[in-house]
């Protein structure tokens, strides 16, 4: 013998539990999308060193090194070539720096591990002064993040901009 069910006490799936359901979903499945990346994070190179050191490389340069004394920013034009210059003419002593870009990882004291490429332009073009032109380091790779900072500086009087890419 079969029990008769009595229809109001049936229940079947309404349009309001299909929603529910649904976004209970829907929204489990962001949250796991959204924050499962972050989990890894710690385990992952963010690159973050080379940040800090282009940020700290660029202002050494701009500040100290090839700076004149009293005038953060403004670049001595003698020293500055002289750093630039593969060739010690001797004015290097009158100058801030041990070491010329001829080994910029002694000159800046970054890490063996750490590439890192110094340019003085104007308008997009590498300038030169005193006959060097103002530029060294390796080419910064196409395929790899580069971290760039920018210094604006005076040299000669003119506004350069004044990069630092680490990578």
């Amino acid at each position: 013998m079969s029990e008769r069910i009595d229809s109001t006490d049936a229940r079947a799936q309404t349009s309001i539990d299909f929603v529910v359901g649904m976004s209970v979903f829907l929204l489990t499945v962001a949250f796991v999308v959204a924050f499962l990346p972050g989990v890894f994070e710690p385990f992952t190179d963010g690159g973050e060193g080379e940040v800090l050191a282009s940020d700290r490389t660029a202002t050494l340069l701009s500040e100290q090194l090839l700076a004149e004394p009293a005038k953060p920013g403004a670049l001595n034009a003698t020293c500055t070539a002289e750093f630039f210059s593969e060739t010690d003419d001797g004015t290097i002593d009158a100058c801030r720096f041990d070491a010329d870009a001829s080994n910029l990882e002694s000159a800046l004291g970054v890490g063996p591990t750490t590439a890192v490429n110094v340019t003085i332009e104007e308008n997009g073009t590498v300038r030169s002064t005193r006959g060097v032109t103002l530029e060294a380091g390796p080419t910064p790779p196409e395929s790899e993040s580069v971290v760039v900072s920018r210094r604006v500086v005076l040299l000669g009087g003119e506004e350069s901009d004044l990069y630092v890419r680490v990578w």
